[in-house]
């Protein structure tokens, strides 16, 4: 993680020991702390990182400024060669680019990361974030001051800037609309968005989006199988990149398509007699799956089918024992300064990446970003091709893509007209067909209704493009805002944090993402057959049942299993925070406990119910856990 605390003009330099303090739930030390005549830069990060070089101290530039940068570089050696400068450490590598480039930089520069410079009289400061995934900014200033630092943590560090909970902030989150990029959980501290640039003076900022993913070049050839071989080209390139210079990578290993498709592709990269470990999330004993659900609950079997294709891989069941939504949540609050979007799901994530630390593991590979990538489904090519007049096509796939005993005519209803409905429309339209449309406030969303309608939530999300409802997209511009939102930089920071593994994500290889999104919509949907394109890219490469497979892996499937055993607990905690005014008004907490309190134990037939218990609770939960967090660390600010 990188720091800054700069006083404008003249104004005495900051102590330069304020980002050193150790947090209490990971071991950091600095890589650096420097001072200038103006400020302070700190570079801080487990042992494991620093001692292996991945956390850099701050470097002088060529101009005299100086410069801070957390993240990675993906294509070194290309990088290099552009430079002609003998390859070296990624900070190093960013600071000859920068004095070659200057502020356009980041156009040139593949990676993951995030850069903090600030030029040598020290009256003004460049903030930079990769595009697609980056290591988090977050930044706060007022009249004398400015500080800046990877988490609100080490803001809080300085004693200069005040922790108060953006309630606004809490508000948009309980309705999982995350679509104001800048806006942090803290009042009055801002976050960089990704892909962009942000010159801070004393009196005047601006920022720049430099990496725009709704105006990326279209990709074009002349046969179906050139883009089958370019995907798997790049593909292998973010495999090399990803797994340059480490020895004993570890993957988040799923039933999926994306995951799978990493650790194909990671084969021909392992060192000499060396294996990639995967680690696979499976329910509790005595978990029965339904074979008649559309979906899968134990990706397991399709795991070790993977495994027995590959010698190089080896794979380990992870069961997380009674672990469920509240396990290491403190951590992500104070390491990260956030509220998780799905609590309920990361109990086995930090089992995953404990497991790889204890085994020696140096790298955590994932696959998180497939799905809007290489293996996007393709649904929207049908709005795609009813706005463009092509008829012919369109009915073609209308009617291969139809489901069951559906006509041609309620498939055209359903892929293209009533998504692009207003929402009262769009749910009388699902009741005349005969379905209950699930009321959000009375199924995942936990906010207190009264409170949702005095912070303009629902049109707030209107407004930003968030579909409370998430129906089907009929544009792939909904697909392209989705890329590294959700704040999932923050939440990989906590893991590198805890762990001491760096994270690396291939399906964030820039190439292959701006490749993905200039290919032609046939690609991924053709004949009514979705995600066809990685279906194509790993004919061999991963088991038969696991490419052809329609239904969705289901992550933390016994759920309910997890729940029942923390019932009585979590029902007096509900209790409990319902005294308090201030949270009873902004969550229906009694509501809650009630639906808690009535269930049987089993897993509910109603979805709404289901996703009352399984969604709502935890969210509602992990909020109210986090604004007491944030309340009582104030109290203790010296």
């Amino acid at each position: 993680m990188i720091a800054l605390h700069l006083r404008w003009g003249s104004l005495a330099v900051p102590p330069p020991d304020r980002f050193l303090q150790p947090s209490g739930t990971a071991q950091h030390f600095a890589g650096a702390s420097i001072s200038t005549h103006n400020a302070v830069f700190s570079a801080i990060g487990p042992n494991a990182l620093v001692s292996a070089g991945l956390c850099a101290p701050a470097l002088v530039t060529a101009d005299g400024g100086t410069l801070l940068f957390d993240g990675h570089i993906d294509d070194r050696d290309a990088l290099c060669a552009a430079l002609t400068i003998t390859c070296t450490d990624d900070a190093r590598l960013y600071a000859a680019a920068f004095d070659k480039w200057g502020d356009e930089v980041d156009a040139y520069v593949s990676g993951q990361y995030a850069t903090i410079y600030v030029p040598p009289h020290g009256q003004s400061v460049r903030l930079a974030r990769s595009p697609l995934r980056a290591s988090p900014l977050h930044y706060w200033s007022d009249a004398d001051q400015l500080v800046v630092a990877s988490s609100p943590r080490l803001l809080f560090a300085t004693g200069v800037v005040p922790r108060a909970v953006d309630e606004q902030k809490i508000a948009d989150s309980l309705i999982l609309n995350y679509k104001e990029v800048e806006r942090s959980w803290f009042d009055n501290i801002a976050r960089l968005p990704i892909g962009s640039v942000r010159w801070i003076e004393r009196t005047t900022a601006h920022t720049r989006r430099y990496y725009d993913a709704m105006n990326l070049p279209e990709v074009r050839f002349a046969s179906d199988d050139q883009y089958v071989e370019a995907a798997n080209a790049l593909m292998d390139a973010a495999l090399r990149s990803s797994l340059d210079r480490f020895a004993r990578p570890a993957i988040s290993l799923s039933g999926g398509l994306d995951s799978q498709a990493v650790a194909a592709a990671a084969m021909p990269h392992l060192a000499s007699g060396e294996r990639l470990k995967g680690y696979t999330s499976v329910p509790q004993a005595g978990f029965a799956d339904d074979p008649h659900h559309p979906t899968f609950a134990n990706e397991w079997p399709y795991v070790e089918a993977l495994a027995a294709m590959h010698d190089g891989l080896e794979v380990e069941a992870v069961h997380t024992a009674d672990k469920w939504f509240g396990h290491k949540l403190g951590d992500i609050f104070e390491l990260a300064g956030i509220v998780p979007r799905n609590a309920a799901n990361l109990h086995w994530i930090h089992d995953v990446w404990s497991r790889a630390r204890d085994d020696g593991r140096d790298v955590m590979l994932t696959g998180n970003t497939g799905n809007l990538t290489f293996s996007a489904d393709g649904n929207w090519a049908f709005g795609e091709w009813f706005r463009n007049g092509q008829w012919r096509r369109l009915f073609a796939e209308l009617r291969a893509a139809r489901q069951g005993t559906q006509s041609t005519a309620r498939a055209l209803l359903s892929r293209v007209v009533a998504p692009e409905l207003p929402d009262a429309a769009w749910l009388l339209l699902q009741r005349i067909a005969g379905r209950a449309p699930v009321d959000p406030f009375a199924s995942w969303c936990p906010i207190n209704p009264a409170w949702a309608n005095r912070m303009h939530v629902k049109e707030r999300a209107a407004d930003m493009g968030q579909d409370i409802l998430f129906r089907s997209q009929p544009r792939v511009e909904a697909y392209r805002r989705n890329i590294g939102g959700g704040e999932t930089g923050d939440i990989e920071q906590v893991f590198v944090q805890l762990y001491g593994i760096p994270a690396r994500d291939p399906t964030t290889y820039r190439p292959l993402v701006d490749f993905c999104h200039g290919i032609p919509s046939e690609q991924y949907m053709k004949r009514g057959q979705d995600r066809r394109l990685a279906r194509r890219m790993l004919q061999g490469r991963v088991p038969e049942a696991v490419r052809t497979e329609n239904r969705r892996g289901v992550q933390a499937s016994d759920w309910a299993m997890r729940l029942k055993a923390e019932r009585a607990h979590l029902s007096g905690e509900l209790a409990r925070l319902a005294k308090d005014d201030a949270m009873a008004e902004r969550m229906d907490l009694r509501g809650l406990q009630a639906t808690l309190d009535s269930w049987d134990g089993e897993q509910p037939a109603d979805p709404a119910i289901a996703s009352r218990l399984q969604l709502a609770l935890p969210r509602a939960l992990a909020t109210a856990r986090f604004i007491q967090a944030q309340e009582h660390a104030a109290t203790q600010t010296t």
